[in-house]
């Protein structure tokens, strides 16, 4: 089983820009409703609404491999990079408002 998170976005040519920015990678499959980015060994789709959907409760994550300031770079931040227990992390929000924390490992404690 793999993980597919669906982030539902209100313009689909300005979402696949922006996620291509933040994951620094092109879609593996784009249309005018659907887009679905590889990501570590998973799926992040995006599918496409009349309205931005914003019930729920669950927050979106990554894990990056490159440094947060490399992340930094590429698209607005919301919440600057921050340690954390786990390493250190930022805050980005997609164009429909959707929250990302985006992570950054601490290598010694996600070794093996």
């Amino acid at each position: 089983m793999k993980l597919q998170p669906i982030v539902y976005v209100t313009d689909m040519e300005r979402s696949i820009a922006w996620y291509s920015a933040l994951l620094d990678s092109q879609p593996a499959y784009a249309s005018s409703h659907w887009t679905s980015f590889p990501v570590a060994g998973g799926t992040l789709a995006l599918h496409l609404t009349d309205e931005a959907i914003t019930s729920g409760g669950v927050e979106l994550s990554l894990v990056t491999e490159v440094p947060l300031e490399a992340v930094q770079t590429r698209v607005e931040v919301s919440r600057g990079i921050a340690d954390e227990a786990f390493g250190r992390s930022l805050v980005v929000h997609d164009p429909d408002g959707t929250s990302i924390q985006v992570n950054e490992h601490d290598a010694e404690l996600y070794s093996g």
